[in-house]
């Protein structure tokens, strides 16, 4: 049974978190240019990201669809994906920010695919209550995947992690795995300062579409 001062210091507590991820996100946006969702929104559109359409799924890193689907959950996934022309997931890139806890929608339990451990919703502009696209509300420190992520930040946030999944068209599957191919290859090959921003390897990664 919760008493008034155990509520009172949970309130503390909770008051006390979130000043301490503004003044890390602050810190953060300092570090980074000004046009730094822009950059965001520019990397995400490679993978055919729309603003007003395409869903982002946000899972703690370790657990991406680690969930074991039954016979009957793979039945119905293989029947809508039919129905509606077949759907991907790919990892985009993740974040180390747990103020992005505080945008997404929570998951259905109807649907097995939302249950899966680690899942802990999306960002969708449709459902979200001030109709802000996905890209708007994905924090400044949004690093893509295979590119190393600062290690002061990470410091600074002291968290696991969320990993950002684009649902793309199973059409778009062949341009997807090429600019993932074409992300490993920049991570490795070249040292990359997420804080000096994308252009960088925007660039490459165009080209690799061509």
């Amino acid at each position: 049974m919760s008493t008034p001062n155990n509520n009172q210091n949970n309130r503390r507590r909770s008051q006390h978190n979130i000043q301490t991820i503004h003044k890390t996100e602050s810190i953060i946006s300092n570090q980074v240019f000004a046009n730094r969702r822009n950059e965001i929104h520019e990397y995400l559109k490679l993978f055919g990201y729309k603003p007003d359409k395409t869903i982002i799924q946000v899972h703690i890193t370790g657990f991406f669809r680690k969930r074991q689907l039954s016979q009957r959950e793979k039945e119905r996934y293989t029947l809508a994906a039919k129905k509606y022309g077949g759907t991907t997931f790919v990892i985009v890139g993740r974040t180390h920010d747990p103020f992005i806890l505080e945008n997404v929608i929570k998951p259905r339990k109807k649907n097995p695919l939302d249950t899966s451990p680690g899942y802990v919703g999306y960002l969708w502009k449709n459902k979200d209550p001030q109709k802000r696209a996905p890209h708007e509300l994905i924090p400044l420190d949004f690093t893509p995947i295979h590119l190393p992520y600062p290690a002061d930040w990470k410091n600074m946030f002291a968290t696991k992690g969320f990993m950002l999944a684009l649902h793309v068209p199973a059409s778009f599957a062949k341009d997807k795995n090429r600019l993932v191919r074409a992300l490993y290859r920049i991570g490795k090959s070249s040292i990359v300062d997420i804080k000096k921003g994308c252009q960088s390897f925007l660039q490459p990664l165009t080209a690799a579409q061509d």
